[in-house]
C-alpha cells in the first residue's frame, strides 16, 4: 500500500512534484514554453505554478497533460500529487475528489486507501466520501465504490445514521460475486443493518441475503429472510392502499427498486417453498406454490410486471413437477420431459431434481439421459445457453457442479464406473472455483472410493485439481447440507 508521508518528517526528504517535472524537462532538454505548447496548458498557468511563491496548486488534469507531454506513463506523479493535496494540513475536497476519480480510472486502490486514511483525520469528510461512493455506484462502477463505502462504514461517527446503514448495504452489493464464501462474509457483515436502510434497499437486500443463503444451503436462513420479505411487502402494500384511499392525497410516488414489486411478493413464497423442498417437507412446499402461481391480480402491473408474472407461472408448473418427482411419483416423468422441451431454460435445475430423485428412489432414468444427451455433452457451455439469463450465473455454476455429482452417483449405481468418475471430476472442476468446499470434499471422498477403477488420464486430471487446491488459500469452514435435488433458484438474473 502507498503511504503518504509528510514533507516535514525528521530527516526524510520527499521529492517535490514540481522538482520532478523540472528534472524531467531538463533531462529532455525542453523549456516551459515548449512544454506549454505540447500540453496545451496556458503559459500564465505555468508561471503561476512554477514561479509564484507560494506556487499555484496543480490540478490532476494539468498533471495528466504534462505527464503525456513528457512521454511518461499514466499516473507517473500521482504519489507526489497525493502528498501535495495535504500540504499545510487538511485537503481541498474538490481537488481530492478529482484525483480519486482518476485513481479509480487507473485502478490505483493503494492511493485511494492512503488518501482516504489521511482524509479521515477530519471525520466530517465522510459526507463527501459517501456522495462520491453513491455517484460511482449509480454509474455502475460498483467494485470501484467499495473502498469509499468501506471508509464511511468504518468512520461514520453517528452509529445509527442512515448514511452508515446505506454504506453497509452498497458495500455489500458491490462485493457480491461468484465466490460463495466471500458472498457469505459480505452477507454476515450486512445482515445486522438490513432493517435500518430505506424500504427499497430493504427489499433488494433481503432478496440478496436469501439468494446467498440458498447457494450456501442454509435453508432455515432462507425461510427467515422469506418471512421478513413477505411481512415487509404486506406492510408496504397495506400502506400504499391506505394512502390511495385518501382522496385529497396525491398519488403515491412509485418506489425505486431494482425489480418490479411483484417480484418481491412472489419471491417471498417461492423462497420459502424452495427451502421447504430442500428440507424434504414436500407437502408444505406444494402449498406455497399457490402463493406465486397466478399473480395477475397484483396492483400496478406494467409490461415488466406482467413478464415477471409469467415467469412465476412457469416456475410454479416446473416446481409442481419437481415435487411430484421428489415424492416418488414417476408416472409424471414423461410429461415433465415434454415440459422441458417446451421450456429449455428449465432443463438444468429440472434434470438436477430428476437425478436427485432417481438416486433417492433408485429408479431408471436412462431414457431421460438419452433424451438430454446433447445438453449433457455441452454441459460446460450451459451458462451461455438460450434462456439461462433467467438465473444468476452463480446459481447455474452451483447446479452444474451438483448435477455432475448426481450423475456420478447414478452411473456408479448402474455399474458405469468410467462415466461416473468423469462426472465426479467435472463436478469437482465446477465446485472448486466457486469455493463450494462442502461439495468439493464430497467429490474428493467419492473419487478416493473409486480410485482403483480410474484410468491414468482420470488420475492425472485429479492430481492437477489437487495441486490447485494445495496452491489455494486455506479452506474456510464450509456450509453443511447435501444437494440432492433441483428446484428453481430464488431469483433470476439481474
Amino acid at each position: 500500500m502507498t503511504i503518504i508521508y509528510s514533507n516535514t518528517g525528521a530527516g526524510l526528504e520527499t521529492p517535490d512534484l514540481r522538482e520532478m517535472i523540472e528534472a524531467e524537462m531538463a533531462r529532455q532538454g525542453i523549456g516551459f514554453g515548449e512544454l506549454a505548447q505540447r500540453s496545451s496548458i496556458n503559459r500564465g498557468i505555468f508561471s503561476a505554478t512554477f514561479n509564484r511563491n507560494p506556487p499555484k496548486p496543480l490540478s490532476i488534469r494539468q498533471v495528466d497533460l504534462m505527464t503525456e507531454a513528457l512521454g511518461q506513463p499514466e499516473g507517473w506523479l500521482y504519489d507526489l500529487f497525493a502528498l501535495e493535496c495535504f500540504e499545510g494540513g487538511g485537503g481541498h475536497w474538490k481537488r481530492i475528489k478529482s484525483f480519486m476519480v482518476r485513481c479509480v480510472d487507473l485502478d490505483r486502490e493503494d492511493l485511494i486507501e492512503s488518501v482516504l486514511s489521511r482524509l479521515m483525520e477530519e471525520p466530517s469528510h465522510t459526507v463527501e466520501v459517501f456522495e462520491l461512493a453513491e455517484n460511482l455506484f449509480e454509474e455502475g462502477r460498483r467494485k470501484a465504490s467499495i473502498p469509499f463505502y468501506r471508509c464511511v462504514a468504518e468512520n461514520e461517527i453517528k452509529q445509527h445514521s442512515e448514511r452508515l446503514a446505506v454504506s453497509q448495504y452498497k458495500w455489500f452489493r458491490a462485493r457480491l460475486g461468484s465466490d460463495l464464501q466471500l458472498n457469505r462474509e459480505a452477507a454476515l457483515q450486512y445482515a445486522p443493518f438490513r432493517r435500518r436502510v430505506p424500504e427499497n434497499y430493504q427489499l433488494d437486500g433481503l432478496l440478496q441475503l436469501a439468494n446467498i443463503s440458498f447457494n450456501l444451503h442454509q435453508w432455515e436462513d432462507v425461510i427467515g429472510y422469506a418471512d421478513e420479505l413477505h411481512a415487509l411487502m404486506k406492510a408496504m402494500m397495506a400502506n400504499r392502499q391506505h394512502l390511495a384511499g385518501i382522496k385529497s392525497r396525491r398519488p403515491a410516488e412509485p418506489l425505486r427498486t431494482e425489480r418490479h414489486l411483484v417480484v418481491y411478493y412472489g419471491q417471498s413464497y417461492l423462497l420459502k417453498g424452495n427451502a421447504l423442498e430442500w428440507l424434504g417437507r414436500f407437502e408444505e412446499s406444494l402449498a406455497y406454490i399457490d402463493g406465486y402461481e397466478d399473480l395477475g391480480w397484483f396492483p400496478e402491473l406494467d409490461e415488466t410486471g406482467w413478464r415477471e408474472v409469467e415467469k412465476f407461472k412457469l416456475f410454479a408448473e416446473a416446481n409442481r413437477y419437481n415435487l411430484y418427482i421428489l415424492m416418488g411419483h414417476t408416472a409424471c416423468l414423461p410429461d415433465y420431459v415434454r415440459f422441458l422441451d417446451r421450456h429449455p431454460q428449465e432443463w438444468l435445475p429440472s434434470l438436477l431434481t430428476i437425478m436427485g430423485a432417481a438416486n433417492r428412489y433408485q429408479f431408471d432414468v436412462d431414457a431421460v439421459l438419452d433424451h438430454f444427451d446433447r445438453r449433457l455433452h455441452d454441459l460446460s457451455d450451459s451458462l451461455a445457453s438460450p434462456g439461462s439469463a433467467y438465473y444468476q450465473p452463480t446459481f447455474n455454476r452451483d447446479r452444474q457442479a451438483h448435477l455432475c455429482y448426481e450423475l456420478a452417483v447414478y452411473h456408479a449405481y448402474k455399474g458405469r464406473s468410467d462415466t461416473a468418475i468423469d462426472y465426479a471430476l467435472q463436478s469437482l472442476t465446477y465446485a472448486l472455483p466457486s469455493s463450494n468446499h462442502s461439495l468439493a470434499i464430497t467429490c474428493m471422498a467419492w473419487f478416493e472410493q473409486f480410485r482403483e477403477q480410474a484410468s491414468q488420464g482420470q488420475l492425472a486430471i485429479y492430481q492437477d485439481l489437487m495441486k490447485g487446491v494445495i496452491g489455494h488459500a486455506q479452506i474456510p469452514e464450509a456450509s453443511t447440507g447435501h444437494w440432492s435435488a433441483g428446484g428453481r433458484s430464488p431469483a433470476w438474473n439481474v
